[in-house]
């Protein structure tokens, strides 16, 4: 999902003739789809917040990709001129037994800024053994710009995200104070300096979760044993290898 991986020559995507799929983040402009798995639930939280699903896939411009799956859907849109890709959202659910299910995702890049890909007809489906197909009113000659409140939900969702995983951080975050610094001190003085490298940076990571302001000097100060050990081990592998 790279950018320097992905074929953007038409000539050269013209001449493929095995499966294929559309990189959204590199297209231009970017592309993006409403990725439905369980249409009930889909149907239902999208309703909620003002979108019909019905009327966007029987939309008059509507372009979609059919698994012949039941119970799935797929639309596909171009963002505005001059948005970037949208990192991808994900919607899940619960069943009765505790198993998450896919309900729906909006799909267009990833967090750290590659391409989310979508697999184009007539490719075949991995399960059913089938070509996919288009479906909908619309023609994929002519891809519709996402509606503007799907959009703005998009990033609506994406915005509560980020701030739930921020609070959840702070929730984590210890209280810098003496006697958690004290605790810190002296769990790490129970580590064996002949420790394990994965043992040895878990530790570095662990401190450095701490977010404390001097975390990162805390995390270089005090494993400064297994530090030594650890490059003990590093020097002896090589001279092994020689």
């Amino acid at each position: 999902n790279k950018r320097e991986n992905v074929v953007t020559d038409p000539d050269q995507a013209s001449a493929m003739n095995s499966n294929i799929g559309l990189a959204h983040a590199y297209s231009t402009p970017p592309t993006m789809a409403l990725d439905i798995d369980d249409m009930p639930r889909a149907q239902a939280w999208l309703a909620d917040r003002g979108i019909d699903l019905d009327l966007l896939l029987d939309a008059d411009d509507a372009v979609q990709i059919v698994s012949g799956r039941e119970g799935r859907a797929k639309l596909i849109y171009r963002l505005p001129e001059g948005v970037d890709p949208i990192p991808l959202f994900t919607l899940k659910a619960l069943k009765a037994d505790g198993e998450e299910l896919m309900v729906l995702e909006l799909r267009c890049a990833t967090l750290g800024g590659l391409t989310v890909q979508d697999v184009l007809p007539p490719s075949v489906h991995p399960a059913t053994g089938k070509p996919y197909e288009w479906g909908g009113r619309g023609h994929w000659h002519n891809i519709p710009t996402i509606p503007e409140s799907l959009e703005e939900l998009w990033l609506n969702e994406l915005e509560k995200k980020a701030a739930e995983k921020a609070l959840l951080n702070r929730a984590k975050q210890v209280e810098d104070t003496p006697r958690q610094r004290a605790l810190v001190k002296d769990m790490l003085s129970h580590v064996s300096a002949d420790c394990s490298y994965e043992l040895y940076r878990d530790i570095v990571w662990a401190i450095q979760s701490l977010s404390w302001d001097d975390s990162e000097a805390l995390a270089r100060q005090q494993p400064s044993r297994l530090e030594r050990s650890f490059l003990a081990d590093v020097e002896a592998n090589l001279r092994q290898a020689d």
